[in-house]
């Protein structure tokens, strides 16, 4: 038997996982990374280092890499979309103002870093890493921020 007819004959089982994990989106990527994980696991796999059979073993490598997978994704997604309450928006073109000299006037010492981390790119998580604080004051911190930015950009 080859490769390939092995990896065809584990795609019920790529497919039953993918309906476990309630994979609604991009269900072809996630069928590839069970292919993938179908053929490490046909390489990896030896009868006299383990106590569990070939699919118990192909079995628990796919399912590893999809969640492995959809977190990875999750991770992408908390970072780079766009949270609902955004009262910052970025002014016109021709308009004067700079938000970040603003941003300095009005902030405190913690809040202003937090606002140059969110600027950078930083998640807020490593954000919190950072400062040297919890997550929940990070976002306590990232409030506080946003509400006065916010009322600062309404005058």
């Amino acid at each position: 038997m080859t490769v390939n007819d092995k990896i065809t004959s584990y795609e019920p089982m790529i497919h039953s996982i993918v309906q476990q994990l309630n994979i609604l989106y991009d269900k072809d990527e996630y069928m590839q990374i069970g292919r993938i994980a179908v053929f490490e696991a046909i390489n990896k796999f030896d009868v006299n280092k383990t106590s569990c059979s070939e699919s118990q073993f192909v079995y628990t490598l796919i399912r590893q890499r999809l969640i492995d997978e959809i977190r990875k994704v999750s991770r992408y997604q908390e970072r780079y979309t766009p949270v609902e309450n955004n009262n910052l928006e970025t002014p016109a073109s021709g308009d004067s103002y700079n938000l970040e000299n603003t941003a300095a006037k009005i902030l405190n010492t913690r809040e202003y870093r937090w606002f140059t981390l969110a600027l950078s790119g930083y998640s807020l998580k490593e954000t919190a890493e950072i400062l040297g604080v919890s997550v929940s004051t990070a976002k306590n911190i990232r409030k506080n921020a946003r509400a006065k930015l916010g009322r600062s950009l309404s005058h």
